[in-house]
């Protein structure tokens, strides 16, 4: 996996006001919590930081965290697992680190890249991707940074399931093995217009023959409908 690595510093005060203040002296305001530890307060070096952000494809990605503090400083193993930003500017606002254990397995969502041209596609067929990222287990050290699904061999009609991922040793996959990642559809067609018969082409030209019979019930059918009006 892809090292990223994070600068922080310990933080003593929180608040709005506080971080207002962080941001304008180039600081992200960020928490560190985990499993049997303390929350600790942050401010994150904020250049290095925006610059990670914005090329990475997902947030929740595996991080080194350089803690700086009292006691010195501290390489931290975590999972960047929120990232709050301007919906407008798109400035960092605040940035989630949980940390993790090198000894314990972690469930993190891995994005699903696919490479080749499928065959399928080549013959009009339409290529939909199901399932972007994939939940996966295993410990910190074994967890890639991405899923590579090669789909050169995908025709239409055909689907790729999650239990046909292939994964590297001592990682599993927690998503449903029968779901689907990424199937080719066959092109949508036309609906044919359905053929006109010689017969209902000749019950469309030719007039209706009418009896003496039919008229005189005709007839009769008018006379009564008249008269039921007269009686209203």
């Amino acid at each position: 996996m892809e090292e990223i690595l994070f600068q922080a510093e310990v933080r003593e005060t929180t608040g709005k006001g506080v971080a207002r203040k962080l941001r304008q002296a180039g600081f992200v305001p960020g928490i560190l919590y985990g499993p049997g530890e303390e929350p600790v307060a942050l401010k994150v070096e904020g250049k290095s930081a925006g610059t990670i952000v914005r090329r990475l494809r997902s947030h929740n990605i595996m991080a080194d965290l350089v803690l700086k503090g009292s006691a010195g400083e501290e390489k931290i193993k975590t999972i960047l697992k929120d990232v709050q930003k301007d919906p407008l500017t798109g400035a960092l606002l605040h940035l989630d680190f949980y940390r993790v254990r090198m000894d314990r397995p972690v469930a993190m969502e891995i994005p699903i890249q696919l490479v080749g041209e499928s065959v399928g596609v080549s013959q009009g067929g339409i290529l939909e991707q199901e399932l972007r990222e994939a939940k996966l287990e295993a410990l910190p050290r074994n967890m890639p940074d991405r899923i590579t699904v090669d789909i050169s061999t995908l025709g239409i009609g055909h689907a790729l399931l999650v239990k046909d991922l292939k994964l590297p040793e001592g990682v599993r996959a927690l998503d449903d093995p029968e779901r689907v990642v990424v199937a080719v559809l066959a092109p949508a067609k036309e609906e044919e217009a359905a053929p006109v018969t010689e017969e209902v082409t000749a019950a469309a030209t030719e007039p209706e023959v009418i009896s003496e019979e039919k008229a005189e019930e005709r007839r009769k059918m008018k006379e009564e409908a008249k008269q039921e009006e007269a009686k209203e």
